[in-house]
């Protein structure tokens, strides 16, 4: 059920931004959507960490589905019956960010009780393989029925989608989560998971390096229509090409680590991943060729597949099951970070070339990732 509801979600995306430029024929607005479907992980990744570690995990994610069903048909009967405005649009997507802060590391910790520790790099891949999957085609398919019947019955079909997510879902058997069902207090629980990540350098190391590379090298995308037009003359159909370049490297990567069942020195990886992932966003910045952009594209989103999934690797092979649901509500809080850099970036853009903007934010990518893990220590916490 995974690949349809993914793909539903991209649908969802498509008709989302179509519907705030119609509604707004604002570039500012779409930018601010995207900030507010990521900033409230900062405040509910940490809390929907806890919630993960302290509730059955498949019940969290059937009732986010529900929560996520519920959210699209209003959105779909806000658009039939002509009433949808901006700020719907953004209570909309709030509400779900705050479902995802929880679902997401439900969904995340869920892996380690139903697989063995030995093939979680392999099957996070697959799973990678399969969500870029979708992002190439989920705003194909968004795209072409969104000319074809309209946003109302766009929004219909995905929720068709999550109906059989929910499906899938209720067939599925899972252990509970060793902590599910025991009090405390929830800020004390969160204060134990940033303590254990202090205790733990890997850990730490490992999520520092996830958010340097959000925060300084993701913010590239938000600037592909900038570099079609201006630097490659390209047009939209060239812009296409150049979305698309990532997602096609991500799923090539995605299966190649899917063959493995466990890496050696992930951490050496992890590195060796984010400096060449900074290293291709620099040579885009500074590059004038398509085919060569094209190429460097494809290579950035290799490494940024390859170090997320090594990432959660590491993580999920040091935590303990008590505190992996909170390990990974941090650990994806890089997408927020990615969301807050991409409003700094553009600051600087605003004042010097977008080129030189990005190739900067490239190089502090690259430092970031060769400092880190000399900072920590690589001795492994007794905790």
């Amino acid at each position: 059920g995974y690949f349809p509801a993914e793909t539903g979600e991209y649908i969802h995306f498509v008709v989302q931004n179509w519907l705030v430029w119609e509604l707004t024929q604002s570039a500012f607005y779409l930018g601010l959507i995207g900030f507010f479907e990521f900033a409230p992980r900062f405040v509910f990744g940490p809390i929907g960490g806890v919630i993960a570690d302290r509730m059955d995990r498949l019940k969290l994610l059937v009732w986010s589905r529900v929560l996520n069903l519920a959210q699209t048909l209003v959105f779909a009967l806000l658009v039939f019956s002509g009433v949808l405005q901006f700020w719907h649009i953004v209570l909309l997507v709030v509400f779900m960010a705050i479902v995802s802060s929880v679902s997401t590391a439900a969904q995340q910790a869920l892996v380690v009780s139903l697989v063995p520790q030995e093939a979680v790099v392999s099957v996070l891949a697959l799973h990678s393989a399969t969500h870029n999957l979708t992002k190439i085609i989920g705003p194909s398919i968004g795209g072409i029925l969104l000319t074809l019947i309209g946003a109302g019955p766009c929004l219909l079909i995905q929720s068709l989608t999550i109906l059989w997510m929910l499906g899938a879902l209720l067939r599925m058997k899972a252990p509970p989560s060793s902590m599910a069902g025991v009090g405390g207090e929830w800020l004390k629980d969160i204060g134990e998971g940033i303590a254990y990540l202090r205790q733990n350098q890997r850990v730490m190391a490992t999520i520092l390096t996830t958010y340097s590379n959000g925060f300084f090298g993701i913010s590239y995308s938000q600037f592909l229509p900038y570099f079609a037009q201006e630097v490659l003359h390209v047009g939209p159909t060239g812009y296409g090409i150049l979305v698309s370049a990532p997602g096609a490297g991500a799923v090539a990567i995605s299966f190649l680590l899917s063959t493995y069942t466990r890496l050696r020195g992930m951490r050496r990886l992890l590195s060796w991943a984010s400096l060449i992932y900074a290293a291709a966003i620099f040579f885009f910045a500074v590059s004038s060729s398509m085919l060569l952009s094209i190429v460097l594209l494809t290579i950035i989103g290799a490494m940024q597949m390859s170090y997320r999934v090594l990432a959660r690797a590491i993580i999920q092979e040091e935590c303990p099951p008590h505190l992996l649901g909170r390990a990974m509500s941090l650990f994806f809080l890089d997408r927020g970070f990615g969301s807050l850099g991409a409003v700094c970036l553009g600051s600087v853009a605003a004042l010097v070339p977008v080129p030189f903007a990005v190739a900067g934010s490239a190089v502090l990518s690259g430092l970031s990732a060769w400092l880190i893990p000399r900072r920590t220590s690589p001795q492994r916490s007794a905790t």
